[in-house]
């Protein structure tokens, strides 16, 4: 598989986000979730700014020079659901197009796919993160999830570096691809709040 592929399954990836985020829509903000640091309102308004940073990175092919990964954005505790659902929605519509995936990202420091493809990861891991600490599932197909696989392989020892991604979580070798990237990426597939 290849971005092209990444490119076509982004939409499943939004799409399955979306209804999962919008379904926990209720959830206790200051509730707990698989990112041991974060509640959930800090890891939703992480989470507003990345998918806000790689949706203008798709529809502009450019990063804002000031925050280039979103950190300042602001979070709509009234309507989060919506809000994050809605962003998440047309960010996957912005990296389905052909023309997201060529030329370069103005402020970007690695090639336009690669950007891309961190897009499917951060949106399909955040997006199981919220699912979970709102007591929502996230399910998506096996082509997804080995997609999703593929992206995130070359970026785990930078990830872990940076501390983006925690200490691998053991995982049965023949579980779904998705369940395997998600202990590959240092998350417990069982954690419940």
């Amino acid at each position: 598989m290849n971005e092209n592929t990444t490119r076509t399954l982004i939409p499943e990836a939004g799409a399955a986000v979306a209804a999962a985020v919008r379904a926990g829509a209720g959830a206790d903000l200051a509730g707990p979730t698989p990112c041991a640091d974060s509640d959930l309102r800090t890891l939703l308004q992480h989470f507003v700014g990345t998918s806000g940073a790689f949706l203008r990175a798709g529809q502009t092919k450019a990063l804002d020079p000031d925050d280039p990964w979103g950190a300042s954005a602001k979070l709509d505790e009234q309507d989060w659901a919506g809000q994050l659902a809605g962003q998440v929605e047309a960010m996957s519509d912005a990296w389905s197009r052909p023309a997201a995936w060529t030329g370069t990202i103005e402020g970007a420091q690695m090639p336009t796919p690669a950007i891309g493809e961190l897009g499917l990861i951060e949106v399909l891991l955040h997006g199981w993160d919220v699912a979970r600490a709102s007591g929502q599932p996230l399910s998506v197909s096996e082509e997804l999830g080995t997609e999703l696989l593929r992206c995130l392989e070359p970026t785990l020892e930078q990830g872990r570096q940076f501390e983006v991604y925690g200490p691998e979580v053991s995982v049965p070798s023949d579980a779904p691809a998705f369940t395997r990237a998600l202990g590959l990426a240092g998350r417990d597939p069982d954690w419940r709040p």
